[in-house]
């Protein structure tokens, strides 16, 4: 699994057998595609952020698939090993 690290400000490793881990409140905007493509060097670096799947429920389908948050990642974990964890935020865990 994945958490947040609000001293590093990006993903870390879950704590053993910590199946949910909270995150920080998040600003959530709507960006035109050519605009967030440039941006996303500049402020994430060359390994390029995680694109994290919002989900409604726990229920990992389409159906309850709301958008994908970019979070930034550290030099030693980079996105790729975040999706082959499979690490996705849900909106609620009941």
């Amino acid at each position: 699994g994945a958490a947040w690290s609000r001293t590093e400000g990006n993903m870390v490793e879950s704590a053993p057998k910590t199946l949910f881990s909270p995150l920080p409140v998040l600003y959530v905007t709507g960006n035109e595609r050519r605009a967030e493509e440039k941006s996303k060097k500049e402020q994430f670096g060359s390994a390029g952020p995680y694109e994290c799947p919002v989900y409604k429920y726990a229920c990992r389908t389409d159906r309850y698939f709301i958008f994908y948050a970019n979070l930034k990642c550290n030099e030693e974990k980079p996105p790729n090993h975040w999706c082959l964890r499979g690490s996705a935020l849900l909106c609620n865990t009941q």
